[in-house]
């Protein structure tokens, strides 16, 4: 049983990878070149017979330009946080310096402080 709702799951991930490149009016030949894929593996990543890692379905992603989470299908309740929820707070690394229990001496704190700051432009 649990094979069986997994076969769905890959074919399912393969469906919409199909139709997100046909969308992007890219053929396979093209895509599998982006992907660095033989033309047999986009096919059967497709059709669900082979199991993109993570990793692949990230670079997938970025070359059908669309967000990885839309290549997993939403039956397993995966749920979108809000774009507002899924900001990053910026980490203010200079306090983080200052408080550090590790004793830096001030020439290294000053090129720490530097390299932060022109990181932040």
């Amino acid at each position: 049983m649990i094979a069986q709702s997994e076969e769905k799951f890959y074919e399912e991930i393969g469906e919409r990878i199909r139709n997100f490149r046909l969308k992007a009016g890219i053929n396979q030949e093209v895509f599998s070149e982006l992907v660095n894929m033989t033309r047999a593996s986009v096919v059967n990543i497709e059709k669900g017979r082979q199991r993109p890692s993570l990793y692949l379905l990230i670079r997938i992603a970025g070359i059908l330009k669309v967000d990885y989470i839309d290549l997993i299908p939403y039956e397993l309740n995966i749920k979108r946080l809000p774009v507002e929820e899924n900001k990053h707070k910026e980490v203010d690394f200079g306090s983080i310096i200052a408080s550090s229990d590790v004793d830096l001496n001030e020439r290294v704190k000053s090129s720490m402080n530097q390299f932060i700051k022109q990181i932040k432009k």
